[in-house]
């Protein structure tokens, strides 16, 4: 069986040595690799691009016309696509807003920073909550852009 390349990140890039009968299941096997272990391997959350794969000859000869190429500048040696979505499209946690007795703060109702109603009739915002839809992430704190950023990072790689 052939041994393939594929690169993967267009920032900093990494490489899986992948074997495969084919250049297609070549880069199929890469992306499951990348996306089932992407916590332990990729320590950032931008998307990851998954290259098209190469024999180590290709890879070489594309490498060594790459750095002939590079005369100070920025190349990027491979096609890439973005990686397919993963589990992590699958959940929501949206942030929801509420008063001091527990009822929950109306979307159209405005406030200050911190809080304070600008919508007559709204006693204010005291904190604001979010629960994920996996049913194991919640937080209640009462910054509403605390909370907000909590659930981004969440979304973005607990699942």
């Amino acid at each position: 069986m052939p041994k393939f390349i594929v690169p993967i990140d267009v920032i900093t890039v990494h490489v899986v040595p992948v074997l495969a009968p084919t250049a297609d299941a070549a880069k199929a096997e890469a992306e499951r690799i990348v996306a089932s272990d992407r916590k332990t391997w990729f320590d950032h959350t931008e998307p990851l691009c998954v290259g098209d794969a190469h024999t180590e000859a290709e890879w070489d000869a594309q490498q060594e016309a790459s750095s002939r190429e590079d005369l100070g500048r920025v190349t990027i040696p491979f096609p890439a696509r973005p990686a397919k979505k993963t589990a992590a499209a699958r959940f929501r946690a949206p942030r929801t807003d509420h008063h001091a007795d527990g009822t929950a703060c109306s979307p159209e109702h405005r406030h200050t920073t911190s809080g304070k109603p600008l919508t007559s009739g709204c006693p204010g915002r005291a904190y604001s909550r979010a629960e994920c839809s996996c049913g194991e992430w919640s937080i209640k704190h009462t910054g509403k852009g605390y909370v907000d950023d909590a659930r981004r990072q969440h979304i973005s790689t607990a699942h």
